[in-house]
């Protein structure tokens, strides 16, 4: 994140994502990753990081939430700017991740979360694959709930977005997903900031799919 990025720099990000549409279940089990609505992948090799299941959509509605508490923490907070920085990492963990480069996402990542994403990087390279996913639009992009504990912040953040995913072997042939149908993915990610902490960046720690 740079200054010139919209309140990245409050941002964090940390910020993914990944995505989302393939399940890797040798990542990060539950906690990161992507959940696919079409074709799934019989073998660990896949290049998506699974994502913990939320039951029903029933509290992605539910973003009238108080964050007059964030506020009185941190005056500057500002939610607006928030889910702007949100949507520009959102794009740039997408981008790393299908383009095999974490570096500029790194440091707004929490380390297992990272970790995760480098072995997904990693299974798929030794498999010769390639991932692609043309991000459509951001659809829906809200809070949906936080947290506050003595030292730190915590703000769940929806993501509905349209995407076109594939996966291709080495041969270029098809091995997942659909190179011209479009499809809606659905994500929340857990960003972090300790209270104390003067650097006003937000930290990705943990993903989920809907």
């Amino acid at each position: 994140m740079q200054n010139s990025l919209p309140y990245l720099d409050i941002l964090i990000f940390g910020v993914i994502a990944v995505f989302l549409i393939f399940r890797l279940k040798n990542i990060l089990g539950t906690k990161t990753g992507y959940d696919s609505s079409g074709a799934k992948k019989d073998n660990n090799s896949s290049n998506i990081i699974p994502l913990k299941t939320v039951e029903k959509n029933e509290k992605y509605n539910l973003i009238s939430n108080d964050l007059d508490k964030i506020k009185e923490i941190d005056p500057s907070f500002n939610a607006d700017e928030f889910l702007s920085g949100s949507r520009t990492f959102f794009k740039m963990v997408l981008e790393s991740f299908t383009n095999d480069n974490l570096e500029k996402v790194q440091n707004f990542i929490k380390p297992s979360v990272l970790e995760s994403f480098k072995n997904a990087i990693d299974d798929r390279n030794k498999e010769e694959e390639t991932l692609i996913i043309d991000l459509k639009s951001i659809d829906k992009n809200e809070i949906l709930s936080h947290k506050i504990t003595k030292t730190l912040i915590k703000i769940n953040v929806i993501f509905e977005s349209r995407q076109i995913i594939s996966l291709m072997d080495k041969n270029d042939k098809l091995i997942e997903g659909d190179q011209e149908k479009e499809i809606i993915v659905k994500d929340e990610w857990v960003f972090e900031r300790k209270i104390k902490n003067e650097n006003p960046n937000w930290s990705l720690i943990e993903t989920k799919s809907l």
